[in-house]
């Protein structure tokens, strides 16, 4: 009671000191918006070196690989190497998707008369069967054609006015992007004097036991995260080529297209081969049903054979995750980070729960019991 006497203000200055105390906490607490508004800029600014960071660990998987078997270690020529194939990989991407693009939109547009009249018999077939009034909805589908065409005419008519506008947006974009490859460049190119300088600092900041558990956790991490990300990557790159091959066999349209939508989408865990596959299925299902329904059963077979033999020898344990954990850190990811969410969260969460495990085992260890609470060393009852 007499500690907290001693704290009860007496004098002016007190007062002053707690009136100004009260004050600033008020008045933080309302430029709360204004603050994080200021950090939503700061962290868009800081944006493309974070981009930088996530590309340069992308590439370091494959710049370990073309080091280790063709190079003799040496990371300078290797370091180039996978900016050639990055860029041939993006160069290969555009040149598919973007003419197929232009030509799936162009095909829906001078295919929206034929759309029309084809649901308008549908519906006028139905009548004629089944005695039902489908005059409410011919009116629909008859200004849902006309706002689509409008829609596409206004589009053609702001085309000039939209390339203007989007011109300074393109501009920074470029200059993000190239902060990004500068970033990621520096970081390949530098990468173990910059950890011999972060090791360094960390043996400096925290004693030895300390700074041997960091580098054990990191070193796990990085485990983790690079067998994870690399086999994804892989794993999707053979599924879109198995997807275009058998769309090539069965004469499908816009094959290119769509085994790089589906191959794209392949990354993100367990929801990608599904996100992947619907708008391969509408595209096909403007342009042919029977189409629609050949793609459906070729991405059925596409991921049972993914799914069953070849994610498990790519992946392999990467994660050691059951399913309903994969599930949940997919759910958690995309909710808080979109889809870059729901490719980190399952690696993410297999760290968590791989030092959750190192946790509980060494406290049973120090307790003196295994998992089932029998004691590690049993006493000797033979004599």
């Amino acid at each position: 009671m007499k500690k907290w006497l001693d704290r009860v203000p007496r004098t002016t200055g007190d007062f002053l000191r707690l009136a100004l105390g009260v004050a600033l906490i008020f008045g933080l607490v309302w430029q709360l918006p204004t603050l994080a508004g200021g950090l939503g800029k700061f962290f868009n600014i800081l944006s493309p070196f974070a981009w930088g960071i996530v590309l340069a660990y992308v590439l370091d998987i494959p710049t370990r690989f073309f080091a280790e078997k063709l190079f003799h270690g040496k990371r300078g020529v290797a370091v180039v190497l996978s900016y050639i194939l990055l860029f041939g990989v993006v160069a290969l991407l555009l040149s598919l998707v973007v003419p197929q693009l232009a030509a799936s939109i162009s095909s829906f547009v001078a295919s929206l008369s034929t759309y029309e009249e084809d649901i308008q018999n549908t519906l006028t077939w139905v009548q004629q069967t089944f005695g039902i009034d489908t005059a409410t909805l011919e009116l629909y589908v008859q200004q849902l054609t006309d706002n689509l065409q409008e829609w596409f005419k206004s589009i053609s008519g702001q085309a000039a006015q939209a390339a203007a506008d989007a011109a300074a947006g393109v501009a920074g974009a470029a200059m993000d992007s190239f902060v990004t490859l500068a970033v990621s460049i520096y970081l390949l190119g530098g990468k173990d004097l910059l950890l011999r300088a972060a090791r360094t600092c960390l043996r400096a900041a925290l004693p030895p036991k300390q700074a041997g558990s960091v580098f054990s956790v990191c070193t796990m991490a990085n485990r983790t995260f690079s067998g994870y990300i690399g086999g994804q990557l892989m794993d999707a790159l053979l599924v879109g080529v198995e997807t275009f091959v058998l769309m090539s066999l069965f004469r499908l349209d816009y094959a290119p297209l769509i085994a790089v939508l589906v191959g794209v989408t392949n990354i993100i865990p367990v929801l990608g081969p599904f996100i992947g596959a619907v708008p391969g299925t509408i595209i096909l299902l403007l342009e042919s049903p029977l189409q629609a329904v050949e793609f459906v059963l070729i991405i059925l077979v596409v991921q049972q054979v993914d799914g069953n033999f070849i994610a498990p020898r790519i992946i392999g344990g990467a994660t050691g995750l059951p399913g309903l954990g994969v599930l949940m850190a997919i759910i958690v990811g995309g909710n808080l980070f979109g889809i870059p969410g729901m490719v980190i969260g399952v690696p993410t969460l297999a760290v968590i729960v791989t030092l959750i495990k190192q946790a509980v085992g060494a406290e049973l260890t120090a307790r003196g019991i295994d998992e089932e609470g029998r004691p590690l060393n049993p006493p000797d009852t033979k004599n």
